[in-house]
C-alpha cells in the first residue's frame, strides 16, 4: 500500500529592499533604497560607494561634502607659564564616512567616527588630534542624531569640547529655547582626578560621572550637520608616564562602556577601535514635505509603498517614510511594506509498507 503524506514546510518570504536590478549589499552591509551604489539606484544625496579592496567589502557615504578630517597640532609649554604655544599644525586628508549599517525603519544610519585625543610626550610637549566632521551642506539628507549620540571625554584630566555652527532657522529657534543666544553651539564636560596618582583609584569601571570619564547630552531639536571636536587646554600633565593621553568622542549613547585601562598607555582607545566609534546619523527626504490630507503627493514623493505613511522628520527638516504598524519592509519602494507573510511549500513524501 502507498500512503501520500503532505508535509508543510514554513519559511519567511524575503522582501526586496532596493529597486529592481540594483545591488543590495556591500560586503556584509545591506544597502536599502533610498541608498544605492549604481546610477539610478539611489535618491539624490544617498549614494554609497563600495570599496572592494577590503574583505569583506566596506561601504562609504559618497554624497558630496560628507567627510571627516583630523587636524594635528603640536603644543609646547612656555617655560614658567601655564600656557602653550602652537608649534606646528598638520591637516590630514578628508576621508569618507564608513557605514556600519542602515535602518530605514528608524530613519538612521551608523558610521565610524574618529576619536579626538591629546597625548603628552613629557611635561611640556603634547600632540592634539582634533576631529572635524561635515555631513554636507544645507540640503544634505544627513544630520548628527542629537537624541542617539552623546559627547564623552576620557582621561585623568580632560575637558572635551564639541563646537558647531548651526545654519538653519529652526536651529536658531531651538537654541533660543535652550538659552543660547547665537548659532554657535559649544558642548563640554569635565573629568578631573587632581594631579596625584592616588586619586586615580576613584575612577570606576562603567561609571562616566566625571572621574576618569565624563559625558554630556546633545541639545535636542537642533540641526547638526557639522562639528569640531577637540580637547581644551589642560594643565601640565604630571602623569604623562602612565597617563599620557586623554580622549574625546561623539558616540552612540549606549555603546561606550568606560574602563579604567582606557586612561593608561598611549593611544589606547584608538588602538581598541582603529576604524572609529559608532556615530548615529539621522536621514530624511529634504526636498519636500508630507502632503496635506486630501492632497495628491508630488511626483517625486518618496513614500511609494502602499502600506506606508509620511512623517515629518524630528529635526523639522524634510520627512521620512514609515511602514504601517504590523507591516515590515521598505516604504521607499513599491510594495515594500508587507505584513508577516508565511509561505508554505507542500512536500510529498512516499511511504510504503506491506
Amino acid at each position: 500500500h502507498l500512503i501520500l503524506e503532505a508535509v508543510a514546510a514554513e519559511h519567511d518570504e524575503q522582501q526586496p529592499i532596493t529597486l529592481p536590478g540594483c545591488p543590495d549589499k556591500c560586503g556584509n552591509i545591506s544597502i536599502p533604497y533610498p541608498f544605492g551604489m549604481k546610477p539610478g539606484c539611489f535618491r539624490e544625496g544617498f549614494q554609497v560607494s563600495c570599496n572592494d579592496s577590503f574583505n569583506p567589502h566596506r561601504a562609504y557615504l559618497a554624497y558630496d561634502g560628507v567627510f571627516q578630517r583630523i587636524n594635528e597640532i603640536y603644543f609646547r609649554a612656555q617655560k614658567g607659564l601655564c600656557r602653550r604655544n602652537r608649534v606646528w599644525n598638520r591637516t590630514r586628508e578628508d576621508t569618507a564616512l564608513e557605514l556600519i549599517d542602515i535602518s530605514v525603519a528608524k530613519g538612521e544610519a551608523r558610521a565610524y567616527a574618529a576619536v579626538s585625543s591629546r597625548c603628552s610626550a613629557n611635561h611640556t610637549d603634547s600632540l592634539s588630534k582634533s576631529l572635524r566632521m561635515r555631513l554636507g551642506e544645507k540640503m544634505s539628507p544627513f544630520l548628527v542624531s542629537v537624541t542617539r549620540n552623546v559627547l564623552i571625554g576620557v582621561g585623568w584630566r580632560v575637558q572635551p569640547k564639541m563646537n558647531s555652527y548651526l545654519w538653519s532657522a529652526s536651529a536658531s529657534d531651538a537654541l533660543s529655547a535652550h538659552g543660547y543666544s547665537s548659532n554657535e553651539l559649544t558642548i563640554s564636560c569635565l573629568s578631573y582626578l587632581m594631579r596625584m596618582p592616588q586619586f586615580l583609584k576613584f575612577a570606576t569601571n562603567g561609571s562616566c560621572s566625571g572621574r576618569g570619564c565624563c559625558r554630556a547630552a546633545l541639545p535636542e531639536a537642533v540641526a547638526l550637520t557639522r562639528f569640531a571636536l577637540w580637547i581644551s587646554f589642560d594643565e601640565p600633565n604630571t602623569l604623562f608616564v602612565t597617563n599620557p593621553c586623554s580622549y574625546a568622542m561623539v558616540v552612540e549613547s549606549t555603546w561606550y562602556n568606560f574602563t579604567t585601562p582606557d586612561m593608561y598607555g598611549y593611544e589606547e582607545i584608538p588602538k581598541k577601535f582603529p576604524r572609529g566609534v559608532p556615530l548615529v546619523i539621522d536621514f530624511s527626504i529634504r526636498n519636500g514635505s508630507c502632503p496635506e490630507k486630501g492632497q495628491h503627493p508630488p511626483p517625486d514623493y518618496a513614500c511609494v509603498s502602499g502600506n506606508s505613511s509620511c512623517s515629518n522628520a524630528t529635526s523639522g527638516l524634510g520627512y521620512v517614510c514609515k511602514c504601517w504598524d504590523h507591516y515590515d519592509g521598505n516604504p521607499y519602494i513599491a510594495n515594500g511594506c508587507q505584513g508577516q507573510i508565511k509561505v508554505f511549500n507542500l512536500q510529498i513524501q512516499t511511504i510504503s509498507f506491506t
